[in-house]
């Protein structure tokens, strides 16, 4: 955690030298300060947040990448004369574990357009997600697993 605040007063310092205080620019220096970080590995010390912090970048990608292509799903069957939706009711069995794991799932899930969170089992074993696009279980709960679930264990488990 401590190359994230190197990292973030690097960027600061970016923004003081330019004399420019704008989100881009704290953007820019942010990537600059990441890769200065990444090539000197500062004090010696061996730290898991560049793995890190190229998972959450994969995560956000993959997560946009549902968004667009379950939103033009969504838009293409309201738009469309036939409906091609079949709703159902799927639990998707979960490897991830922790509280924040589960609850970063769910709320992901919740956000795709044409899927919902609706709960957790006791055991928390499985969640319970409304899907809009539902023919096949395997196919829903594939694209879960494989997808947002895989990335969010990448940046909690490295």
């Amino acid at each position: 955690m401590n190359y994230f605040f190197l990292n973030v007063f690097l960027a600061g310092a970016w923004m003081l030298i330019n004399g420019e205080y704008s989100g881009l620019n704290f953007v820019v220096g942010f990537t600059v300060g990441f890769f200065a970080l990444r090539l000197s590995q500062p004090f010696g010390m061996k730290s898991t947040y560049f793995t890190r912090f190229s998972a959450v970048i994969k995560l956000f990608l993959c997560f946009c990448y549902e968004m667009v292509i379950s939103a033009a799903q969504v838009v293409w069957d309201v738009v469309t004369p036939t409906h091609l939706s079949d709703p159902d009711i799927v639990y998707v069995p979960l490897d991830v574990t922790t509280d924040l794991e589960i609850t970063l799932l769910a709320n992901m899930v919740s956000l795709t357009p044409g899927s919902l969170s609706l709960d957790v089992t006791e055991d928390k074993k499985h969640l319970v997600v409304h899907a809009m696009f539902a023919p096949k279980h395997e196919e829903v709960i594939q694209t879960i697993k494989q997808g947002m679930e895989k990335r969010i264990l990448e940046v909690t488990r490295g």
